[in-house]
């Protein structure tokens, strides 16, 4: 044992000079079998296979990443053995092994050289547009001179107009095709331009490797599988909804909107999508005491230091909100549509984890990539949503519960077989409801038209009052065009008195709110209200205000 804590002490505090050329030389071949993706980060798995001699193996596993969380790396050895360490190490180089971006150097450069053939190409055909109008400039003197003399042939004009036509609908027709040819080299010069900074041309000229410890019990073959976290990938959510035109369901599918820029191609690997929250060291939450005090008055020297401590915040807390801040066409209906693929669903005690039913290759480079996870149709509550004091319009809208797989994200909605628009799907509770928006039906008028508004006599008597009474009403009109009964949610609100100075009274409603104070909102009244076919419907509403007389009264 003391031997081997010697051996191992040599050989990471003597002998780091040598490290470099023995990494670049000896570093095992590894292809990246499996990812786990999650919202900002990616698990990597590579796989290796290796011979090793009896006793202590250095084994080193190149990593392309250009960022790798150090504490994530492990790895398993296949073979008779004990396995001593597992490390990431960075090794700086005199010339960095960057195949892919000699590749992409070799490609622009190819690319500027085809684009300057094409200039040249363009030089050419101005040289002989040229020539062809220094011809039509001699004609113009040299056949009026012709004419005094002898009349030219008529064959011999025919000959030189049908020369002159040719060439010039050439020139046209060979520009016009260089021109494309140079606008799509020049898109293909900035894809590449783009790829290179993406993966870090720039860069230092260093390579990482997991390096790993193994005492073999002999000679063998051995296959490893090491596994890290890297940054500089992430996926979010997007969802499409359909529905169909007769309202009996949504069909909901989830996509992974996912981008990856780690430096690494992910070539031919298995992927998954995981919405686990990863953990990032955050202790347990934990209550602070409730204390209660007198209010004292804030002295001069403690206001300036409260200010000092805002004013050094201020950056942090701006930093703390930038951390907390990439449309699906509708498609031809066909005779036979082609069934969807989902992902595998894995489901673990805090996540669910989506697999991709088939191998993929997501390259490094700036470009979004939509996989889709999984399908299901959403029975829900298909009703009207109106909020007439705001907007006039009538809104189509799913009432649906949510289920523990749906998050927060964007979400394109299909009517049919059109798209109609986007909207957000707000991540809930589990079983909690949420309010799909499917737009604007224009078969339904709203109004909210003020009926009475009036301050009532401001003597009692021979006396002046010292209070204003105003009276006033309110009339929300529904109107169904349709040829069909609908149901409709109504949302309106009375003004609510934050003192005793101000009394909201004589509240009456025509017919009453089928909720009061809806969702834990003071003062906002919802009414569930069914229309039939071409008939209307009203909700009235009236109140009085008492204020103090000349005291400006904020919301009236």
């Amino acid at each position: 044992m003391k031997k081997l804590m010697r051996y191992l002490f040599i050989l990471f505090c003597l002998i780091p000079g040598i490290l470099s050329a023995a990494v670049a030389q000896d570093t095992v071949p590894s292809k990246i079998r499996s990812v786990t993706l999650f919202a900002d980060q990616a698990l990597v798995t590579r796989e290796a296979k290796v011979s090793v001699h009896k006793g202590l193996n250095e084994i080193f596993v190149g990593v392309d990443a250009f960022s790798v969380d150090t504490d994530s790396v492990s790895a398993k050895v296949f073979g008779k053995g004990e396995l001593y360490s597992v490390q990431l190490k960075t090794i700086y180089l005199e010339k960095a092994p960057q195949e892919n971006i000699k590749a992409l150097e070799k490609k622009l450069k190819d690319l500027k050289t085809a684009r300057t053939a094409i200039t040249d190409d363009m030089n050419v055909l101005k040289n002989k547009e040229r020539f062809l109008e220094s011809v039509i400039d001699f004609s113009k003197t040299q056949v009026p001179q012709d004419m005094k003399t002898s009349f030219p042939k008529t064959e011999d004009l025919f000959k030189t107009m049908s020369f002159l036509g040719q060439n010039f609908e050439d020139i046209l027709k060979k520009r016009q095709v260089l021109v494309e040819k140079t606008s799509e080299i020049d898109d293909k010069i900035h894809v590449v331009e783009k790829e290179l900074s993406s993966i870090g041309a720039g860069s230092s000229k260093e390579i990482k490797v997991i390096e790993i410890l193994f005492n073999a019990q002999n000679e063998q073959t051995v296959n490893i599988s090491a596994s890290y976290l890297t940054y500089n990938a992430h996926w979010e959510p997007l969802y499409k909804a359909s529905v169909p035109t007769d309202l009996k369901s949504v069909d909901l599918t989830m996509f992974a909107k996912l981008n990856q820029k780690t430096g690494e191609q992910w070539q031919d690997i298995d992927l998954s999508i995981s919405n686990v929250v990863p953990l990032r060291g955050a202790a347990l939450p934990d209550t602070p005491p409730w204390m209660l005090d007198i209010v004292r008055p804030m002295t001069r020297a403690k206001r300036q230091s409260i200010g000092f401590e805002n004013k050094a915040a201020a950056p942090a807390l701006e930093a703390l909100k930038e951390m907390d801040a990439d449309a699906f066409a509708s498609e031809p209906k066909k005779e036979m549509e082609a069934a969807f693929v989902s992902a595998k669903t894995n489901v673990s005690p805090l996540s669910f984890e989506y697999q991709m039913p088939q191998n993929l290759t997501i390259e490094s480079k700036d470009k979004t990539t939509l996989l889709p996870l999984f399908s299901k149709t959403i029975k829900g509550e298909f009703l009207h949503y109106a909020v007439p004091k705001t907007s006039p319009a009538a809104f189509l809208i799913c009432k649906a519960t949510t289920d523990k797989e749906l998050l927060s994200g964007p979400m394109n909605v299909h009517l049919g077989p059109h798209f109609i628009g986007k909207t957000f799907l707000n991540a809930k509770n589990i079983g909690e409801t949420f309010d799909l928006n499917l737009g604007t039906d224009r078969e339904i008028k709203i109004q909210h038209e003020k009926i009475t508004d009036k301050v009532k006599e401001t003597f009692l008597g021979s006396f002046e009052r010292n209070t204003v009474i105003r009276e006033m009403a309110f009339k929300i009109k529904i109107e169904n065009l349709k040829d069909k009964a609908i149901l409709v949610n109504v949302l309106d609100s009375i003004p609510v008195s934050r003192t005793d100075k101000i009394k909201v009274e004589d509240i009456k409603f025509t017919p009453q709110p089928t909720e009061n104070n809806y969702k834990d909102r003071q003062g906002v009244l919802r009414w569930l209200v069914s229309v039939n076919p071409k008939a209307v419907k009203e909700i009235n509403i009236s109140f009085t205000i008492n204020y103090p007389k000349d005291t400006p009264v904020s919301g009236l």
